[in-house]
C-alpha cells in the first residue's frame, strides 16, 4: 500500500477557516487492531473524511424495493451504495497535507466477474483533524420545489429537513427560501440566524404545496439570490434543491441543469440536492448531482431527516478541492477491467490502456470515499498465463491533478498500486463485497426489466445472497435484507412463489377495474371504471360519458393496506381478491365503499 502526499503550500487559512491543527499525528491503533488487517503500522483514527460528489446513498432504490416492486437498473448507482459506508483506506505513515491519494491492492474473489485478477483502491485523506474542524459560516440558499407532486409526505418532509437545518445552525449562519410551482420566487430573503430563527422557522411552517413543476426557473432564482449573496458573505454560499425530480415545465433536461450547476460551480455555488418522494427521478438527479460542486442525498423516511442532517449537514456543505483527474495506466501485462465509483460519463480511455476519470467534486464527509478499479490480464495474454505477481509489483501508474478549494491552485502528483500478499484492509474488503453487489443488483435488474427475465434476476440475486451472508464482513444487514425482498420479487415473477410477497402485495390493483356497486360516493356509479397504472396515476372513466377518454386523473401513494389519492386528500382502505377488489373510507356519514371487477 502507497500514501502520496500532495505539496500544498500556504492554504489552509484560505481554504477552511476554522481549521486550528492541520498536521498531525497519527496515534498507535487499539490495542486490538490486527496489524496485518490493517495494512500494518498506524492507523489516522481523528482525521476527516473524505469523498467524491455526486450520489451518497442508494436509499431511493431501496424504498422502491421496500414499497413498490423491482427497482429499475437507473436508480440504482455504485457511487451511491459505497457512499453509504467509510471505506477509508488505512495508512502507514499518516496524511501529512489538506487531502493525500492512497492505494491499496489485493487479489480478487469477484464471482460474477471470473475474469477480474485484482483489486484496487484509490482512497482519498486528509490531516484535517475531525475534533477540531469547524465549517466555516453557511448562508444556505434553499430552494423548494412545492408543486402538486410534493403534496403530503414529501413536503412534509422537507419541511422537517428545513426545522432540523435550522435548529444545527448557529450564529453567523444564514438562510435564504425560494419557491417554485408555476413560477418560482424568493419566499423567505436570506436571514440571520441569530436574530430570526423564529421568524425562519414560522415561513417553513406555511409553506404549502400547489402548481406545476418549473424547476428550471426555480434554480435560476435561486442562484440569482446565491450570487448576490456571495459577494458580501463571510462564508460559504451554497444551494440546497428539495424535490422530487419532477420537473414538467420549461426545460426538464439533465443537460441544460447540469450546465448551470457547473456554471454557478465555477462562480463558487454548489449545489446539494435533496430527493424526496416514490415519484423521485434518481436518474436525473444522479446526473445534475455529479456535475462540479454537487452532491445528492435521499430522504426515504422520517428517521432519515434526522440522520442525513444531523450527522452530515456540515461536511456536506464543505467542498474541498475540484476537477480532480486520475489517470491510470496498466503496466505491462495488465489492463483495467473495470472502474467503480464514479458515473461512466466522467471516464474517457488514452494510450497504453490509460483510463482517466474525472471528479468533479471532493467533500470532506462522514463517510471516506474512493475510486475501486478490477483488473484484468491484458488482451495480448489472452493465451497465456496471468502476469507473475509478488508483493510490491507494480500493477498501474497513477497521474492526478486538481484544483485546490477557492484560490483554484493547481496541485499535481503521481502514486503507483502495488500488489501486496497481505491481508487486504476491512475497508478494501468492503468495497470489493459492494462491487459485487453493484453488478448483482444492475444485472438483476436489467434482467427483470428489460428482457423480462424474472427467472434469470432470481438466480443472480440468490448467488449474491449466498455471497453476502458468506463475507463475514460488518454493517451488511441492511444489504441481505434488500436482497432478500428482491429475490422475493423475483421468485413471484419467476413462478417459483404461489403467493405474492408482502412488499409486493399492493401491485396487484394496477390495470382497469370496473364498478360493480359504489355505496356512498355521489360521483361514482355502477359501470363507471377506474384505472391504476404502474406511474401511480389513478384515472377515472364515467360511463355516461362513455368510457373512451379519462374523466379525471389524479396521482395515488400506495402501500399494502391503503391508496392515498394525493389531490383529493383522501386515503381509502382497499383489499384485493383475485379479480375482486374493494375500496372503502370511513368518513363522516358512515362508511364509503366500492367493490370493483378486474376487467384488464
Amino acid at each position: 500500500m502507497t500514501v502520496v502526499s500532495l505539496r500544498i503550500l500556504g492554504l489552509a487559512a484560505a481554504m477552511l477557516t476554522s481549521t486550528a491543527a492541520l498536521a498531525q499525528t497519527a496515534p498507535p491503533p487499539p490495542p486490538d487492531q490486527d496489524q496485518d488487517d490493517a495494512g500494518g503500522g498506524d492507523l489516522i483514527i481523528t482525521a476527516m473524511k473524505v469523498r467524491q460528489g455526486g450520489a451518497q446513498d442508494i436509499k431511493h432504490f431501496r424504498s422502491i424495493a421496500d414499497e413498490v416492486g423491482m427497482p429499475r437498473p437507473e436508480s440504482l448507482t455504485a457511487e451511491g451504495l459505497m457512499g453509504e459506508y467509510d471505506l477509508t483506506l488505512p495508512t502507514n505513515a499518516g496524511c501529512k497535507e489538506l487531502m493525500c491519494i492512497v492505494t491499496e491492492a489485493t487479489p480478487t474473489s469477484l464471482a460474477i466477474r471470473p475474469g477480474d485478477r485484482q483489486f484496487v483502491g484509490l482512497g482519498f485523506a486528509s490531516n484535517i483533524d475531525e475534533k477540531t474542524w469547524k465549517r466555516p459560516p453557511l448562508d444556505l440558499i434553499a430552494v423548494v420545489d412545492k408543486s402538486g407532486s410534493m403534496d403530503g409526505a414529501p413536503l412534509a418532509r422537507v419541511r422537517a429537513s428545513l426545522r432540523q437545518i435550522v435548529g444545527q445552525m448557529r450564529a453567523g449562519d444564514r438562510i435564504g427560501i425560494i419557491l417554485y410551482g408555476d413560477t418560482a420566487a424568493v419566499y423567505l430573503a436570506p436571514t440571520d440566524i441569530a436574530t430570526g430563527r423564529d421568524d425562519v422557522l414560522a415561513a417553513i411552517d406555511r409553506i404549502k404545496s400547489e402548481g406545476s413543476t418549473y424547476m428550471e426557473e426555480g434554480l435560476k432564482v435561486g442562484y440569482a439570490t446565491a450570487f448576490a449573496e456571495a459577494e458580501t458573505f463571510k462564508g460559504n454560499t451554497r444551494m440546497m434543491l428539495f424535490t422530487d425530480e419532477q420537473p414538467n415545465v420549461g426545460r426538464t433536461d439533465a443537460g441544460s441543469f447540469t450546465a448551470m450547476a457547473e456554471e454557478a460551480s465555477k462562480r463558487g455555488i454548489g449545489l446539494t440536492t435533496i430527493g424526496v418522494g416514490v415519484q423521485f427521478d434518481a436518474s436525473l438527479a444522479s446526473k445534475v448531482s455529479s456535475a462540479r460542486g454537487g452532491n445528492l442525498f435521499f430522504l426515504a423516511s422520517d428517521q432519515d431527516v434526522k440522520s442525513v442532517f444531523d450527522k452530515q449537514l456540515d461536511t456536506m456543505v464543505s467542498e474541498l478541492a475540484y476537477d480532480l483527474h486520475l489517470t491510470v495506466t496498466p503496466t505491462t501485462g495488465w489492463k483495467v477491467s473495470g472502474v467503480f465509483g464514479v458515473p461512466d460519463g466522467v471516464m474517457t480511455e488514452g494510450k497504453d490502456g490509460a483510463i482517466t476519470v474525472t471528479v468533479p467534486t471532493v467533500f470532506l464527509s462522514m463517510n471516506g470515499g474512493g475510486i475501486f478499479l478490477t483488473m484484468a490480464k491484458s488482451d495480448d495474454r489472452a493465451d497465456l498465463p496471468v502476469a507473475a505477481v509478488t508483493p510490491g509489483t507494480a500493477l498501474a501508474d497513477v497521474s492526478l491533478d486538481y484544483r485546490l478549494g477557492k484560490e483554484n491552485r493547481l496541485v499535481t502528483g503521481k502514486a503507483t498500486a502495488l500488489a501486496s500478499d497481505r491481508t487486504p484492509s476491512v475497508p478494501l474488503r468492503q468495497a470489493m463485497a459492494l462491487v459485487d453487489e453493484y453488478v448483482a443488483l444492475r444485472d438483476a435488474t436489467i434482467a427483470f426489466h428489460q428482457r423480462n427475465d424474472a427467472k434469470g434476476a432470481f438466480a443472480t440475486l440468490t448467488g449474491l445472497q449466498s455471497r453476502l451472508r458468506g463475507s463475514g464482513l460488518p454493517g451488511m444487514e441492511k444489504e441481505d435484507k434488500l436482497v432478500t425482498t428482491m429475490i422475493g420479487q423475483a421468485a413471484f415473477y419467476a413462478g417459483y412463489s404461489g403467493e405474492m410477497p408482502k412488499t409486493i402485495r399492493h401491485l396487484a390493483v394496477i390495470g382497469k377495474w370496473e364498478i360493480v356497486s359504489a355505496d356512498g360516493f355521489a360521483d361514482l356509479a355502477r359501470g363507471d371504471r377506474l384505472e391504476f397504472t404502474d406511474d401511480r396515476e389513478m384515472m377515472t372513466y364515467r360511463k355516461k360519458a362513455g368510457l373512451d377518454d379519462a374523466d379525471d386523473t389524479e396521482s395515488y401513494e400506495i402501500n399494502e393496506n391503503a391508496i392515498h389519492l394525493v389531490s383529493s386528500r383522501l386515503v381509502m382502505r382497499y383489499s384485493v381478491n383475485g379479480d375482486s377488489m374493494t375500496m372503502s373510507i370511513n368518513d363522516n356519514d358512515g362508511r364509503s365503499r366500492l367493490s370493483l371487477r378486474r376487467i384488464s
